[in-house]
Formats: structure tokens, C-alpha cells, sequence
């Protein structure tokens, strides 16, 4: 199952066109206007004005061109030997974009460049007050620009941070959520698919079953209609009560595939005796052996019905039916049916939707399915351990 997420904040793709804007234009009038009021304040501070400008059209397109920016315009500062005051609160802005973004080689450089930022502010302002007698001048002086300065750039990077994991928190919760409805749509579509795969089985053991019975019924009654009436009438008999059994299966089906049936709801098999009683009828020559008990129950007896309506049907449409059909059922040790009769030419590799069908009703119950020729006959053998779901 591949992952499934969303930005929720479009910071994957960068700023859209219309942020990318506003923040050129942003920094074009912080240079400007902050540009001539320093330059009306002292002199040279208007080109540290003019690189925190351009640093703050960048800053979410470029982070290291923004950095080297920044630190230009300290440099300016420190060289000159005048603070740009009013352009110091690009700073701000800057070291906020700098804490929350998403990289988080950004991240570790904006929090390096606000510890050297505290450090040469401390250190600027021990140097210009080195004519001062008194050593509490320097260390208080030096605190309070290193205060100022960490309340500036490291409050401000903390702030981007928080708002950084904030965000992912809210993303991871998004994508929590995105990702329990997609699997809660995995899971839905695999069972609409086991049901689409459990309806066909049953569509195919139904028409299978029923028009195999119908056929070998009519076949049997048109031969001796007119040489034994009551064999044709008691054909004629078993084809109505098959047809009518296999009409209330086919509502089941359609009703499964409407809506979701009531609890309880599924294709009816026969009952054994009733399908060994039926085929008998049909004229198949059956031999049923029966050992251990008592006789499975639950899901299991619904697969040992199904398993034997599907084998029986087979043995009637394709087998040679001049030889007895043989069948075997021992539930001493778990559960064992063996159906075994004459091939003919008829018999295909095995490998039909009924056998699939079979197959997965054992495997449902935790037993193996074989469907081969062993010499001249034709055999179906269904094992399910003891302890198997009864």
C-alpha cells in the first residue's frame, strides 16, 4: 500500500508567484524607506537598509543567498561602527523564516548565525565602551546588547521553530487521517472484491449444479417417455423441484449483489442426503462410505456441502457414469471427502472456475484441496486438519 500525503501548507512547491511578489515588493520598500531614514541617521547604515531589503525579498526562495545577505549587513554595521536600528527589525521576519523552514540544514544555520550574532553583539559593545573606567560599564553594557540582540534573532528563530512544529504536527495528523480513510478504502474494495469472487463461486456452483441435474434429467426422460412413463414423470419431477431450489438461490445472489444481505443470508447447498438422493436420481451409480463422527458443523459443513454438490456435478456432467461414482467421508481425524469417478475424454486439466472455487472454500476452513487422475479415474480429495473450524 503506498504511503498517501498532502501539503498541507504548500511549502513543498515553494511560494506561489503572488507571495514571491510580495515579498519583492516588501523588501524593495524596506529598503527604500528605511534606506533614507538611516541614511538621515548615520551615515553608511542605509547600505546595511538596502541588504536586509534584499535579504527580505528572498528569504523563502533563496535561505542561504538570505544568510549571506544578513550577515553582510552586520558586517556593515560592525565595520562602520554604527547600529542601523530601524533596519535591524528585518532581522526579525528573517530569522523567523529561517526557524521554520522545512530543511533542516536551514534551520541549524539560522540558530548558528543568532548564537554569533549574540556573541559579536556582546563583543561590539565591550570594544566601544573600552575608554570607560569602570568594569561594570563593560559587562553591563555587554549584557544588555547581547540580551537585546538574543530577544531579536533568537526569539525570533524560536518563534519560526515553534510555528515549524506546530505545523508538522497539524500535517502529521492530516496525514493520519488521509492515511486511515485510504486504507479504510483498501480494505473495502478487497472485500468487495472477496465477495465478487465468493458470488461467483456460488453463481457457479449454482448453474453448474442445477441445469448438469436438468440436463442429465431431460435427456433421461426424453429416452423413456414413451417405454416407461413413470421414470419420465419422476424425471419431469426432479427437474421442477431443481429448477424451483435454483430460483431461490439466484434471489439470494441478486440479493447480495443489490445491498448487503441480512446476517445469515447466503446460497443454501443441500443437505448430503438430499444431493446423493438427487443424483441418484439423475441415474448416477453412487457409493457413499461414511466413517467417525459426529458430522462437521458451521463453516465447515458449509464447505464439505459445497466441495460434494461441486465434485457430484462434475462427476455427472464429465464423468463416465456406466461406473459407480465413489464417495468417501471420515471426520475421525479432522475432516477427509474423496470423490473419485471414471474419466472420460470429456474431463478437462483441472483448472476450472469450479475447482478454483472449491479450492478456495478449503483453503477458507485451513484444509488443502487435490483435484487429479489417478489411473482411470477422476478424484477430488478435500483434507482439513482436526481442530479446523467446525
Amino acid at each position: 500500500m503506498s504511503t498517501m500525503t498532502t501539503d498541507l501548507w504548500g511549502d513543498a512547491d515553494g511560494p506561489s508567484r503572488r507571495g514571491l511578489l510580495v515579498d519583492v515588493v516588501t523588501g524593495a520598500v524596506f529598503a527604500v524607506v528605511v534606506g533614507l531614514v538611516q541614511t538621515q541617521m548615520e551615515a553608511w547604515t542605509w547600505l546595511a537598509a538596502v541588504l536586509l531589503g534584499a535579504a527580505l525579498a528572498v528569504r523563502r526562495v533563496a535561505p542561504f543567498v538570505t544568510v549571506s545577505l544578513a550577515v553582510a549587513a552586520s558586517v556593515v554595521q560592525v565595520v562602520s561602527g554604527n547600529v542601523a536600528w530601524f533596519a535591524c527589525l528585518a532581522y526579525v521576519p528573517l530569522f523567523v523564516t529561517l526557524g521554520g523552514h522545512r530543511d533542516v540544514r536551514v534551520r541549524r544555520l539560522g540558530l548558528a548565525c543568532a548564537a554569533v550574532a549574540v556573541v559579536v553583539a556582546a563583543g561590539w559593545e565591550w570594544n566601544r565602551l573600552a575608554d570607560e573606567r569602570s568594569l561594570q560599564a563593560h559587562v553591563l553594557g555587554a549584557l544588555a546588547l547581547a540580551a537585546s540582540t538574543a530577544v531579536v534573532v533568537v526569539g525570533s528563530w524560536v518563534a519560526g521553530y515553534v510555528r515549524w512544529q506546530r505545523r508538522q504536527a497539524v500535517q502529521a495528523r492530516a496525514d493520519a487521517t488521509l492515511q486511515a480513510v485510504e486504507s479504510r478504502r483498501l480494505h473495502d474494495l478487497y472485500e468487495q472484491e472477496q465477495e465478487r469472487s465468493r458470488i461467483a463461486a456460488d453463481m457457479h456452483d449454482l448453474v453448474a449444479h442445477s441445469w448438469a441435474v436438468v440436463a442429465a434429467q431431460a435427456d433421461g426422460a426424453r429416452y423413456v417417455v414413451r417405454e416407461d412413463p413413470d421414470r419420465a414423470q419422476q424425471a419431469l419431477t426432479v427437474i421442477g423441484d431443481t429448477a424451483r431450489s435454483a430460483m431461490d438461490d439466484v434471489r439470494v445472489l441478486l440479493g447480495r449483489l443489490r445491498e448487503q444481505p441480512p446476517a445469515g443470508q447466503a446460497l443454501v447447498f443441500e443437505q448430503p442426503d438430499a444431493l446423493v438422493a438427487r443424483m441418484r436420481d439423475a441415474g448416477m451409480d453412487l457409493h457413499l462410505d461414511r466413517s467417525g463422527g459426529p458430522a462437521p458443523t458451521g463453516l465447515l459443513d458449509v464447505t464439505r456441502r459445497g466441495v460434494l454438490t461441486e465434485s457430484l456435478t462434475n462427476a455427472l456432467k464429465h464423468g463416465d457414469l456406466a461406473q459407480p461414482v465413489e464417495v468417501v467421508e471420515d471426520w475421525s481425524e479432522g475432516y477427509l471427502l474423496r470423490v473419485s469417478n471414471a474419466a472420460n475424454d470429456r474431463h478437462g486439466s483441472g483448472q476450472g472456475h469450479g475447482l478454483l472455487g472449491m479450492a478456495e472454500r478449503v483453503a477458507l476452513v485451513g484444509g488443502t484441496l487435490t483435484a487429479d487422475l489417478r489411473g482411470d479415474r477422476w478424484v477430488v480429495e478435500a483434507r482439513v486438519p482436526g481442530g479446523s473450524p467446525r
